[in-house]
């Protein structure tokens, strides 16, 4: 299985994905913990240009248009995609990411680029079998972002993360895959909401074949 885990700023993925992997390692499975942006050259100049801002944060000022941050995701997706996710599928391996390409279509959508052209670029990606969307109202995550040491740019902008949760809930209609869980619950609530998506998805025998327009 690939599994995926998406939604705005401060709304448990990363928490979520530990737990749903801890939960397949606990039931014999072999499973993948990744992340977007990655740990390679792509994903480290990703977050010094995109996600930490200061003189070089394109939102600060840096002279990077939203279709070359575009492109940057992309190609440390590439990366990611044909070095780490396909090889661990094609091994047997349950994968479970923290992000993915749908963030790249709802955050970059929210920052005026044409969808279709997001899923273009993104076409060599495969689809996940599952997407849990965790979904949060932004005045919550504003409240829990208030906690970080450190705060991306992305979580500084209150209208981006509104539209970024209206996209999320719009490419439902395109994605399937996309299931909503409620994040203002507890952690442990949420948790067992996944694991039942999980199970769900399992038994169906669901999986993945491209981006698909």
């Amino acid at each position: 299985m690939f599994i995926v885990f998406e939604g705005i700023d401060g709304a448990g993925k990363s928490t979520q994905a530990r737990l749903l992997y801890e939960w397949f390692r606990e039931n014999g499975y072999e499973v993948v913990l990744t992340k977007e942006p990655t740990d390679t050259a792509f994903g480290r100049l990703i977050r010094r240009l995109v996600l930490m801002g200061g003189k070089e944060g394109i939102i600060d000022g840096a002279k990077i248009s939203p279709d070359s941050e575009a492109l940057l995701f992309a190609a440390d997706r590439a990366e990611h995609v044909h070095r780490l996710i396909e090889p661990s599928l094609r091994e047997g391996k349950t994968v479970i990411s923290d992000r993915y390409f749908y963030s790249s279509l709802a955050y970059q959508w929210a920052r005026g680029l044409d969808l279709q052209w997001l899923i273009d670029l993104n076409r060599f990606a495969p689809r996940a079998d599952l997407v849990v969307l965790l979904d949060l109202p932004v005045e919550e995550s504003v409240k829990r972002l208030r906690g970080r040491k450190v705060k991306s740019e992305f979580d500084r902008i209150v209208e981006l993360q509104r539209k970024v949760r209206n996209n999320y809930i719009k490419l439902m209609e395109r994605f399937p895959e996309i299931r909503i869980v409620n994040a203002l619950q507890d952690e442990r609530r949420v948790h067992e909401e996944v694991v039942s998506l999980v199970e769900r998805v399992m038994k169906a025998g669901s999986s993945g074949d491209g981006v698909s327009t």
